[in-house]
């Protein structure tokens, strides 16, 4: 459908145009396609653990979609390197045929009455990824009794990352290729789509009016741009882009409170890296500050000074930094303190410098920094240190690369008052004090590396915190041994409450076989909900970890818009859980992960609310 167009009579079928695959190429151009192929994209995407899609992963994707990459998407540094005829024709060859999209259209107009069921990446301000049992609908009894309701697959995708922001009357997600869509939650009809200028990655948020009732919609996407639409139309009201740099990018959800958006600022720079002839890095990290009525921008904050010439690369050339220090995530809000926390990434180059994988606390009007807690010293690093002999552009410190993917979570634990939980890649979980940023306790959960620990988040009821382990074999800076699957601490004190170890499903050193926790978990009541490597959509008693309930995703699935649908690894996104519903993205095609397409709804068998 067209931007912000209400879908009226039978269902609508487009098709995506362009290049149909290589099954319409001759065997002079498939030969040529493969040599370009070889030339300039094997030595990433044949091999497992780079970072980028495999080639299998390609192939779910269309040719529109891969131009995209090359051209204004991930991957636009390396695609500089091909003319518009050879990415035109690299794309045909790896991708596959034009998908009809068709859905059954919702009927009359969206009302959007109540207060959201879910609400943003982690349902509120503080990050919590918690939901009430009252609005959940799920207990450690009745959990048993899920069902698959409907699935959806998102049209030349070989990702599902958006993750849902849910009403009683429909859901709001975002997709690959860029529409955004509102469906209905009950049966996934379709009452609106929105067509974005690029990927639609992170989750929604609701703007709420004085009666708690959602007014505006927004998000962002792969070109940093920053949108508000009307929730009930999908009509656009304002679109700003908060770039400041060629390759800044938002991957983390904005967070609304106080008239604000709060916008976590990274980049593709840390791809760009690879290509020797970049002049690597000068991207800085950081937050931005938008008014949520017009989109004006307030403030910004950034976690490096400007980046300077700092001696040569390996290959000679000039090298710049410091810079990188990305917000990776959502950006938590204490409305008490009047401050917004955000967790930071490694630096892309040399020198590294004070807030690289750090917690920062910065002034909510103003956007002054508070306070800094770096948690690891020296922590530089980029795509190109993976490279064969290390690329020109891997900085002097080479790693370890131990982010703060995840957001830290504000919580309050009756027995100890407020503290930020935060969680790192190296393993270590954090109790922070939110007034000065000390150190109340640390905790190991996961041996940790540069893909292990804790990715994407975690979820505390306030007395108890939940953490995924992902922990994936062969990591770099691993301390001690693996421990994959789900893990409850004392958020007071870092006490361990429980542990869950997951063993691999299968002998091969492969993401089919890890039944490893990257995605965040969600707490629903007593119900820990989480998703794997391999698939699987698990719960978990939150009481003492017995598992309650399993649905294998990587499965074929009837949808309800006629598109092929396949799931896959569950990264990146995290369970929703709201009114008795739960909805999982499944699919992702980064670091040779299953990709995949779906989502999935899932609702108590015999239509009763669990």
């Amino acid at each position: 459908m067209h931007r912000g167009t209400k879908w009226v009579g039978i269902a609508a079928v487009a098709l995506l145009g362009g290049c149909t695959g290589n099954e319409t190429l001759s065997k002079a151009d498939i030969a040529r396609a493969d040599a370009l192929y070889t030339q300039h994209c094997a030595a990433c995407h044949d091999k497992e653990g780079s970072g980028a899609p495999l080639r299998a992963a390609l192939r779910a994707r269309t040719p529109e979609a891969i131009v995209a990459s090359l051209e204004t998407g991930l991957m636009r540094e390396q695609g500089k390197a091909l003319s518009g005829e050879e990415r035109k024709l690299i794309a045909a060859y790896l991708g596959s045929g034009a998908q009809a999209t068709a859905g059954k259209p919702c009927r009359g107009d969206l009302q959007l009455t109540s207060r959201p069921l879910w609400n943003g990446w982690g349902n509120g301000i503080a990050n919590r990824r918690y939901q009430t049992g009252a609005v959940g609908g799920l207990t450690p009894d009745n959990v048993g009794r899920l069902e698959l309701k409907w699935a959806f697959g998102f049209p030349g995708a070989a990702r599902a990352r958006s993750q849902p922001v849910v009403t009683d009357e429909a859901l709001f997600t975002g997709s690959q290729d860029g529409r955004v869509y509102a469906l209905g939650l009950a049966d996934g009809c379709t009452w609106w789509t929105f067509d974005a200028d690029a990927e639609v990655r992170v989750s929604p948020t609701l703007g709420l009016d004085a009666a708690w009732r959602p007014e505006r919609l927004y998000f962002g996407d792969f070109k940093a741009n920053v949108y508000a639409l009307d929730p009930r139309t999908g009509k656009q009201l304002w679109k700003r882009s908060v770039a400041d740099h060629p390759a800044g990018t938002i991957t983390g959800s904005p967070t609304v409170h106080g008239g604000r958006i709060f916008v976590p600022m990274s980049s593709t720079e840390i791809i760009s890296a690879m290509d020797e002839n970049y002049t690597c890095c000068t991207f800085r990290g950081g937050v931005t500050a938008l008014d949520a009525r017009t989109g004006k921008p307030l403030w910004r904050v950034h976690t490096t000074d400007v980046a300077a010439r700092f001696g040569n690369n390996r290959k000679g050339k000039p090298a710049f930094g410091p810079s990188g220090a990305p917000v990776w995530s959502p950006p938590t809000v204490d409305p008490k303190r009047g401050l917004v926390y955000f967790g930071t990434g490694e630096n892309y180059s040399s020198p590294a410098n004070d807030k690289s994988d750090a917690i920062i606390a910065v002034d909510m009007a103003t956007g002054k920094i508070r306070w800094v807690r770096q948690v690891l010293a020296q922590d530089a690093w980029n795509g190109a240190c993976i490279q064969p002999g290390v690329g020109a552009n891997c900085p002097r410190e080479n790693g370890p690369d131990l982010d703060f993917g995840a957001p830290p979570i504000l919580a309050q634990t009756g027995e100890g008052g407020d503290i930020l939980l935060a969680g790192q890649k190296s393993g270590l979980i954090f109790g922070i004090d939110p007034d000065s940023g000390a150190i109340r306790w640390t905790q190991r959960a996961g041996a940790g590396g540069f893909n292990g620990g804790v990715h994407w988040g975690m979820a505390t009821d306030g007395a108890r915190l939940f953490i995924g382990i992902a922990d994936t074999p062969g990591n770099r800076f691993a301390v001690g041994p693996r421990r994959p699957g789900v893990h409850a601490f004392a958020s007071a004190t870092g006490k361990p409450l429980w542990s869950v170890i997951e063993p691999q499903s299968c002998p091969e050193r492969a993401y089919k076989c890890e039944t490893a926790f990257s995605a965040p978990v969600t707490l629903s009541g007593d119900v820990l909900l989480g998703g794997t490597h391999n698939g699987l959509l698990r719960a978990y008693a939150a009481r003492d970890g017995r598992l309650l309930w399993s649905f294998d995703t990587i499965r074929d699935f009837t949808t309800v818009n006629g598109i092929r649908a396949r799931g896959g690894t569950i990264d990146s996104a995290g369970p929703v859980v709201a009114g008795g519903y739960v909805i999982v993205n499944s699919g992702y095609d980064k670091f040779g992960e299953i990709a995949g397409n779906a989502l999935l709804v899932f609702g108590p068998r015999e239509g009763k609310r669990p």
